[in-house]
């Protein structure tokens, strides 16, 4: 059996069970309606799984977001407060108050650090530090301060030397390579970051993609280029995840190649790519409960390797443990 204190490995509620029904009303057939759509699922029973699925590959992808999204705003404000503004009590510097944002960012800022009365802004009391405001930014704050052009001195913002501080692991090294055209694929690579975390916060089916857009940005005279088509199966959904994923990972590399090389090595990373997998799908669909691999009782390669061959033949991917931690998990890539 799945160790219970793993949170999403296990289903709502078993094959079967005489809840399914009021489960389903309570869920809402409208909402479940864009399974029924496109999974093609047999019955409610399906349904419901494919809904788990989805449930349980939003909760992996937006902890991996989430640890992006710090790593992401903690680069930015070490870049830009290392260059410009003033010394707060924690020790962090007010560059957000010495850049000409666009007004749709300062406004984000202001809604912060300020108070609406009477239909005036007023400042806080005490005034928020540097890095309460930072820890505050939504995510969608970051990619739109790659458009600021200018300091509050109206002095030229070099972007090519921020960069290089904030994304220290892109192949981009060096300030000058930093042009135009590579901002605008980062901020693509932003926005789509951007764009997954909303449907996850607002509970939206995270396999209902649109086209695969070429990571450029739309400007006059230029549209990015469809690289692939909305996907149209349940494998294109599972494929079109698993990339996204691996962009993820991507720009947190780029971040921070030493946090990158850590989640690599942890459980969650295992879990999100165990779960963007066909077979893992397939089995959720089921409803059939995942399989266990207690490492301990394995003293040789050669048993395990057996097993896990067995698993694949089977279709049925496992978590690996040593004792009652899940180390890893495992399942055959084969379609």
């Amino acid at each position: 059996m799945v160790n219970p204190r793993q949170p999403g490995w296990t289903m709502i509620l078993a094959s079967g069970s005489a809840y399914v029904g009021p489960f389903v009303d309570a869920i809402s057939h409208a909402r479940l309606s864009n399974y029924r759509t496109f999974f093609c699922p047999a019955d409610d029973n399906e349904t419901l799984g494919l809904y788990q699925w989805n449930d349980d590959v939003s909760g992996s992808l937006f902890r991996a977001m989430s640890l992006l999204e710090i790593v992401l705003r903690n680069q930015f404000h070490k870049a830009l407060g290392g260059r410009y503004g003033a010394i707060g009590p924690t020790g962090g510097k007010d560059w957000f108050n010495h850049l000409n944002l666009n007004p749709d960012s300062r406004d984000k800022v202001r809604k912060i650090t300020h108070r609406r009365r009477h239909g005036t802004w007023l400042p806080r009391n005490p005034m928020p530090s540097p890095d309460d405001v930072v820890s505050k930014l939504t995510f969608g704050f970051w990619p739109h301060l790659l458009d600021v052009t200018t300091d509050a001195t109206g002095q030229a913002l070099k972007w090519g030397d921020i960069l290089v501080d904030v994304v220290p692991g892109h192949r981009m090294r060096l300030p000058t390579q930093w042009k135009q055209h590579q901002r605008d694929a980062l901020f693509a690579r932003l926005d789509l970051c951007n764009e997954v975390r909303n449907r996850i916060a607002h509970h939206e089916p995270i396999w209902k993609l649109g086209p695969l857009l070429q990571e450029a940005r739309a400007r006059q005279g230029v549209t990015p280029a469809i690289v692939a088509p909305a996907p149209a199966t349940p494998s294109d959904a599972v494929d079109r995840l698993a990339l996204y994923y691996n962009r993820m990972v991507e720009l947190l590399k780029w971040l921070s190649p030493d946090v990158a090389t850590a989640y690599r090595g942890c459980e969650a990373d295992a879990r999100c790519r165990m779960l963007l997998t066909h077979e893992t799908l397939e089995h959720y669909r089921r409803r059939r409960s995942l399989g266990a691999v207690q490492l301990d009782h394995f003293l040789g390669k050669r048993r395990l390797a057996k097993v896990l061959k067995y698993a694949s033949r089977h279709r049925q991917p496992v978590a690996l443990k040593r004792g009652e931690a899940v180390v890893g998990h495992w399942a055959s890539h084969a379609r």
